[in-house]
């Protein structure tokens, strides 16, 4: 017994331009997604980050979006230039030691504030027309 199948696409060729057209804007999208969602973690642990004087707060940032290949990223919390005492304060802040409570703001912005994050990407690849 022989089968046999027939079926056309319509709106493929359009399709497939809209692919072409938007691998051009691909990379600067991808780095506009990181930022917004970046921000939003950032915005995440300086809501939670425990302030005695305020220094570990102000040693919080994202930095600038950085490709490596076809791998886009940044980084957000405190940066590697941070002195030693503010990194060592800002360990013992989210892990605790055992003399001092763990006070987290690190983990809890990741865990509770994942979906705001992965959202506010979605939306930024959206308006690119990447999604």
């Amino acid at each position: 017994m022989v089968c046999r199948v027939s079926f056309k696409l319509k709106g493929f060729e359009e399709y497939l331009e809209k692919i072409a057209e938007a691998g051009r804007d691909v990379d600067a999208a991808a780095d506009l997604a990181n930022v917004a969602g970046g921000d939003v973690l950032l915005d995440g642990m300086l809501r939670r980050v425990p302030r005695r004087t305020g220094n570990l707060a102000e040693h919080l940032e994202r930095t600038a979006p950085q490709v490596d290949g076809n791998f886009h990223y940044l980084e957000v919390g405190m940066p590697r230039k941070t002195d030693a005492e503010t990194a060592r304060y800002g360990n013992v802040q989210e892990y605790g030691s055992a003399h001092t409570p763990a006070q987290p703001y690190i983990r809890p912005t990741f865990d509770q504030d994942k979906a705001k994050m992965r959202k506010a990407q979605r939306e930024t690849l959206k308006k690119a027309g990447i999604i």
